[in-house]
């Protein structure tokens, strides 16, 4: 079977008018030219060319391969730059938290659009996307209320959102409510470790406010089912808590200024430019969806 290099030879010999005129073209002996036009023919079991003191003339057979084979150097080229739209593109190592993931990165993922090809990490806190990142496992995280920088971790807060309470409807009660009257309900959390846990834990022992968890659950979309089935009451973060819209859940407003999260974006010193690019990406989110 021939070759697309053998392919290549013999149009060059073709449009030059001789081997010896082909051979200095293409940069190769002329004896190493005819070689391979030779094993082209012994390929075809047919002649290209008549041998002639004139030169080269095309035989009806050569024609007929010259016209199609020129058909398949092209195709063979457009068949290469397009693959090489596929080789250029950069994977990009994303990890988050479950809600991010859910509720925000899908906008965000989607304005990168087919530049990249994206692996996505879910994680429960953020330390353990910081351990990643650490690691070199993935070059971006998108956590929460990260105190202060990593060891060479960039962090760039990208929004504050509150927290707000999801209590079955049959509780009939106002669209605001207090934390104290909160924590009176049967508490349905998320199960630790885990970064809302952790930090409403945190927030109440810090104001000697105690309560009571009825339910240990690991995600939001397990938490509102229950909640949804008047078991009890649970906390999330707004992009989660706006997506609830069954009609046996209430959303309340917590009356607590203060009881909200950091949502940040992590990266290495050498994505530098890259996290640019997807800082700009999670901005222009922010502005349409939040």
């Amino acid at each position: 079977m021939f070759k697309l290099v053998q392919l290549k030879y013999f149009i060059t010999i073709v449009e030059t008018g001789s081997i010896t005129h082909a051979a200095k073209n293409l940069f190769i002996s002329q004896p190493a030219l005819s070689k391979q036009l030779s094993l082209l023919e012994k390929d075809l079991n047919c002649e290209l060319f008549q041998r002639k003191t004139t030169g080269l003339e095309l035989t009806e057979a050569g024609k007929f391969f010259y016209e199609n084979a020129a058909e398949l150097i092209q195709a063979a080229e457009n068949l290469s730059s397009h693959m090489a739209t596929y080789s250029q593109k950069s994977t990009i190592r994303i990890g988050a938290l479950p809600s991010i993931g859910s509720y925000f990165l899908p906008n965000v993922i989607n304005k990168i659009g087919t530049a990249y090809k994206v692996e996505l990490t879910i994680k429960e806190t953020t330390q353990e996307l910081i351990n990643l990142l650490e690691s070199n496992f993935i070059d971006f995280a998108f956590a929460q209320d990260t105190i202060k920088n990593p060891r060479n971790v960039y962090v760039k807060n990208l929004f504050w959102e509150p927290y707000d309470a999801i209590v079955p409807v049959s509780d009939r009660t106002p669209l605001t409510i207090t934390l104290k009257e909160f924590l009176k309900k049967n508490l349905i959390l998320h199960k630790n470790p885990c970064d809302i846990r952790m930090y409403f834990e945190s927030y109440c022992r810090d104001r000697n406010l105690s309560f009571t968890v009825s339910i240990d659950l690991e995600s939001n979309e397990t938490i509102i089912p229950f909640v949804t089935s008047g078991v009890g009451s649970s906390i999330l973060p707004r992009m989660a808590s706006r997506h609830v819209n069954n009609s046996s859940t209430n959303v309340l407003i917590l009356e607590e200024e203060k009881l909200k999260r950091s949502v940040d974006f992590l990266y290495k010193p050498l994505q530098k430019k890259l996290a640019k690019e997807l800082i700009a990406f999670a901005e222009e989110s922010i502005q349409e969806n939040m």
